[in-house]
């Protein structure tokens, strides 16, 4: 079960962050435009949770900053950003106890070490060149930490966990069916990811129905591409076999979920994120995609209102079944959040997602829909001009 208590992360003048106070729902989505400050704040949310974690990370590796605060901050957030703390205006606090990022930059002598949080970086289609997984130690200093790790983590799972396995998807012991059905039609389109071991090494391709060979990463499609490595955290999290989860593992962020997918791909991805929240995970996503915050304002309704089960199944287009049944009555207890990130103003709470609202930041979803209300309101202005002079010609 998620633990239910509040937790809250405010920072001020943080890079282009102005000022956030953000309190984190079981699922949590964070909408507004590029450089905002949304990829700082969560690596920043990890950086709090698990720096113990992520210090014996960089050791194991051999990657030491004798105390140099500004190089771990670049080696963890990526080469440059240590600027983004400013020591005389700066300020961070997590469940109400200030940090610091210099102080946070310090190895911690804390007993408890697990990683809690697992991220999977907007930038994880780079932890496949070629369709090989990449190991922390391939990357460089200044490649951002989320990025690393993600991509060492997938680099064991395919290369030792999965090894022995050629097929790795879809696999009837990762996943349950509804989950793998959309993936099959609005993913993969009946091809299956399997591993190829030509030449020595491990590397992914996609067996095509009537082609000998199996199809190189060079040749997918950039859906297939971005979505792959995200199917692999899903794994990660995922294990096989009776454990519905990683142990220690508490909170789950995701990065634009939604990268190179037609709507239908993107169904299935949130299915897959909604499992992740019945298997006890604490979700937090960062999206541009209108298609997320459809399903959190229709979750929210649907809850309000005293909804049923058959009505989220109805929703998220589920057979009937057990799996149906424990996801929707899961998602009913749930809470949601989802806040507004802007350049040069404070991050703004718009959960409600009320199309009434004064705000235009809440009434058009953080400028998500906003294009599509001009349209409509475009559209209906020459309609009704056409409709008035065609009736003053008569």
């Amino acid at each position: 079960m998620t633990d239910k208590t509040p937790l809250r992360l405010t920072m001020q003048n943080v890079g282009p962050i102005r000022s956030a106070d953000v309190t984190f729902g079981d699922l949590t989505v964070i909408v507004g435009p590029q450089a905002t400050g949304k990829s700082i704040f969560l690596q920043t949310l990890k950086l709090v949770l698990d720096r113990p974690a992520i210090h014996d990370t960089f050791k194991r590796y051999n990657v030491t900053f004798n105390g140099d605060a500004s190089a771990f901050l670049g080696g963890y957030f990526g080469k440059g950003m240590a600027a983004a703390w400013r020591e005389e205006s700066s300020r961070l606090s997590w469940e109400g106890v200030a940090h610091t990022l210099p102080d946070l930059a310090r190895p911690s002598r804390a007993k408890q070490r697990d990683e809690r949080l697992f991220l999977i970086p907007a930038q994880r289609v780079m932890g496949l060149s070629n369709g090989v997984t990449q190991h922390f130690g391939q990357f460089n200093y200044g490649d951002p930490f989320a990025l690393r790790y993600f991509s060492d983590k997938i680099h064991d799972l395919v290369q030792n966990e999965l090894g022995a396995k050629t097929q790795l998807f879809p696999q009837p012991n990762r996943l349950d069916a509804s989950l793998r059905k959309p993936i099959e039609q609005h993913l993969y389109g009946g091809s299956r990811l399997a591993l190829d071991a030509a030449d020595f090494t491990k590397r992914l391709v996609l067996q095509v129905e009537g082609h000998a060979e199996g199809l190189p990463y060079t040749a997918w499609s950039a859906g297939q591409r971005e979505f792959t490595p995200l199917l692999l955290g899903m794994y990660w999290l995922c294990p096989a076999g009776g454990v519905s989860r990683r142990e220690q593992i508490e909170w789950v962020v995701i990065e634009e979920p939604e990268m190179g997918l037609h709507p239908q791909g993107i169904e299935a991805v949130l299915l897959l994120v909604l499992d992740l929240m019945k298997r006890g995970y604490r979700v937090v996503l960062a999206t541009h995609s209108p298609t997320v915050l459809d399903l959190v304002w229709a979750l929210q309704e649907i809850k309000a209102q005293h909804g049923q089960e058959k009505d989220i199944r109805q929703l998220l287009g589920l057979p009937a079944g057990n799996f149906a049944k424990n996801l929707t009555a899961a998602l009913l207890e749930k809470t949601y959040k989802v806040y507004f990130f802007d350049r040069d103003a404070p991050v703004q709470d718009i959960s409600r997602l009320d199309p009434g609202a004064d705000s235009e930041h809440e009434s058009l979803w953080g400028g998500l829909v906003g294009f599509s209300s001009r349209v409509g309101e475009v559209v209906a202005k020459v309609a009704s001009r056409a409709a008035c002079a065609a009736l003053g010609e008569r």
